[in-house]
């Protein structure tokens, strides 16, 4: 639009002005607004009676109504902007997803000023595991061995080093889990399932913070809301059943070590070598029983919740694995429910004879 004036200076300050500001937004089309106010004011002023011109109070009374119309008109269209933005990232909006339970696939570790975010495995059976880093050209940073690890969930635990011991730098890693159960290196799928417990934010991205594990949005491949009566139900039925697991936990509570000694299986006598975890995969202990104090059958062992250092555990969930030459012993546990323990948001089967806790998902079978 061309607004033109005759011989007023001021008047042809507000025109050209206005005339910059209409430049550029030659997108957009005012019904009834901008353009039609600022048209019927020029017009007013350029065929105003000479000899009784408008007064400067009307003037300036007018010229505040065309800035409020300029706000107003702004202001619809932010909305209308935020509007749409809140529509197109409403369904993706990661907030919605708090107190969710999901499924996702993870291959990706966040370092954040040194701090590393933990990467997660599950294993269907025992296998010697294998771990490689790469940063986001995709060469390989860090190669971690984690050694033999028994079937279930794993976390990985990584300093945010390279292999030469340095510092990586910060940003997105991925990883690839590589597993051995004796006929060679297999990739394994990585994926988590877990209550959404918040929302955590990276270089303006927002992850889902899942046991712990940042997850992307874009690999949730199940959304479900989470029943906890349902949940409480299941665990419930299990009381006064004996149920049977090989992968007994360990709870330190207090400083003290719940439950009796640490048992095993052997065929035969032989030394063996228990390795204590915590649930970072981190080595807390290590225990050698020489052959002549094993026997052909049930084996156990006391822990006294020392680490190898010579302090006391922190307080919280352990495993066990126990080897003896190139085999692992078994550490089944058969015993009645006696009660049901909730430790870090997830609840766990209480052995009554040892004192052992059991996951639901680690159960073999029930009687």
């Amino acid at each position: 639009m061309t607004i033109s004036s005759t011989g007023n200076s001021s008047l042809e300050k507000i025109t050209n002005s206005y005339q910059s500001s209409d430049t550029e937004k030659t997108n957009k089309e005012d019904a009834l607004g901008r353009d039609a106010f600022l048209t019927m004011l020029v017009a007013q002023l350029e065929n105003q009676d000479p000899l009784n011109p408008m007064d400067g109070t009307d003037f300036s009374a007018q010229l505040a109504q065309f800035s409020q119309l300029e706000q107003l008109i702004n202001l619809n269209d932010s909305m209308d902007s935020l509007a749409a933005s809140f529509g197109e990232n409403s369904e993706g909006d990661a907030l919605t997803y708090i107190g969710k339970q999901v499924t996702g696939n993870v291959d990706t570790m966040t370092v954040d000023e040194g701090a590393v975010s933990g990467g997660f495995y599950n294993l269907s059976k025992a296998a010697d595991v294998m771990v490689s880093i790469a940063d986001a050209d995709g060469k390989t940073v860090k190669t971690l061995y984690p050694g033999q690890q028994t079937a279930g969930s794993h976390l990985i635990s990584w300093d945010g080093t390279d292999n030469n011991g340095d510092a990586v730098e910060d940003g997105n890693y991925t990883y690839t889990v590589l597993a051995n159960t004796g006929s060679g290196y297999k990739e394994v799928p990585s994926s988590i399932t877990g209550t959404v417990s918040g929302v955590a934010y990276n270089d303006g991205k927002a992850y889902l913070v899942v046991q712990g594990i940042l997850l992307d949005l874009d690999s949730v491949t199940a959304v479900s809301n989470v029943d906890t009566s349902g949940e409480s139900e299941s665990a419930l039925t299990y009381l006064g059943k004996t149920v049977t697991s090989n992968s007994p936990i360990i709870l330190v509570e207090d400083g003290d070590v719940s439950g009796d000694e640490l048992n095993f299986k052997l065929d035969a006598k032989n030394e063996v070598k228990i390795n204590i975890y915590d649930v970072y995969d981190e080595l807390v202990k290590t225990i050698t029983v020489p052959a002549e104090d094993t026997v052909a059958g049930e084996n156990k062992v006391e822990w006294n919740g020392l680490s190898d250092s010579g302090y006391k555990a922190e307080d919280g969930l352990y495993y066990y694995t126990v080897k003896a030459d190139s085999n692992y012993a078994k550490t089944p546990v058969s015993e009645e429910v006696s009660g049901i323990k909730y430790v870090n948001g997830g609840q766990y089967l209480v052995m009554k004879d040892s004192g052992r806790l059991v996951s639901l998902s680690t159960i073999t079978g029930i009687n």
